[in-house]
């Protein structure tokens, strides 16, 4: 009944989950001050987030020949609606594949509505700090475990929207928890949070209330800067201390090894992926296995 209720009411406001005016802006402003450069988004769909990201970069005075827009895709539809636009697409399994750019090669990444689907979140963030520039900007926006209407639900014993058994979304965010997990090991550092939507209301009442109260919008949005930290993410993943009892892809416990493959465009040939790599953290915890080994033997 509640739940029917909260429904019947947020119908027409679902455009703004995406926050779509969000990321333009921090998108354009970014490439702005930098002269330009290259965006990848990591699930593309039409193309939305970064066609407005280049209207937005051109209505501050910037150029779109300065920008490449990049985007992960496979739905051959929305393939042909990106190549349209300008936009070039990869298809690819974010969760398991390495991105097809050399390290500290892009200059913006976009991840819409992306993160609450997927299981290898620590592949994920690890590629995104490898191909991302130094001084770089990364954009998230997810669905926010702490909205209003996610509260009430839990406060009356039904479950909240963010994640349910029968939904696509197999992860749930908070800020206190993304930052606490993109901040890990000193590769990200937060910049800037904004919410928007906020069920049940509508559009003309749903914008101002975002604005205010960000923590209980719907749609939760933060910005980070990549450090100049070295080494890998997945190092997060090592020792006893940090050990997870469910195995996540390229950890020490499923360790990556990626074939050679190499993608050549009229902009010049970028690696896909390299041969034979493995995380450091595969190999920290290998070089830790040899050295138990080497110890059991001269006992």
């Amino acid at each position: 009944m509640i739940r029917a209720l909260f429904k019947k009411m947020k119908e027409g406001t679902e455009f703004l989950n995406y926050g779509r005016e969000i990321i333009a802006d921090w998108g354009a402003r970014y490439l702005l001050e930098n002269g330009g450069g290259v965006v990848f988004d990591t699930g593309c769909g039409h193309g939305d987030d970064l066609v407005g990201i280049r209207r937005r970069f051109e209505e501050l005075g910037g150029e779109a020949s300065a920008l490449r827009l990049t985007g992960v895709e496979g739905y051959e539809p929305f393939v042909k609606e990106c190549r349209a636009l300008g936009i070039e697409t990869f298809d690819l399994d974010i969760e398991r594949d390495s991105l097809p750019f050399a390290d500290a090669s892009v200059d913006v990444i976009v991840t819409n509505q992306v993160l609450e689907h997927t299981k290898e979140i620590f592949w994920i963030m690890s590629e995104y700090a490898r191909i991302l520039k130094p001084g770089g900007c990364l954009i998230i926006g997810v669905p926010n475990l702490a909205s209003l209407h996610n509260r009430l639900l839990l406060l009356v014993g039904l479950h909240p929207t963010a994640q349910q058994s029968l939904s696509a979304h197999v992860r749930s965010f908070t800020l206190s928890d993304l930052k606490r997990f993109t901040e890990a090991g000193g590769f990200f550092s937060f910049v800037a949070r904004r919410g928007s939507n906020f069920y049940p209301f509508p559009p003309a009442i749903s914008r101002p209330l975002a604005r205010l109260f960000p923590s209980m919008a719907w749609g939760l949005f933060a910005q980070f800067r990549r450090s100049d930290q070295q080494g890998s993410f997945l190092a997060c993943l090592e020792g006893e201390e940090n050990f997870l009892e469910t195995p996540f892809y390229g950890g020490p416990q499923r360790p990556a090894h990626i074939p050679l493959k190499e993608k050549t465009g009229a902009r010049g040939t970028v690696t896909a992926a390299r041969k034979g790599v493995v995380s450091p953290a595969t190999a920290s915890a290998k070089k830790s296995a040899k050295k138990t080994a080497k110890k059991t033997r001269n006992r």
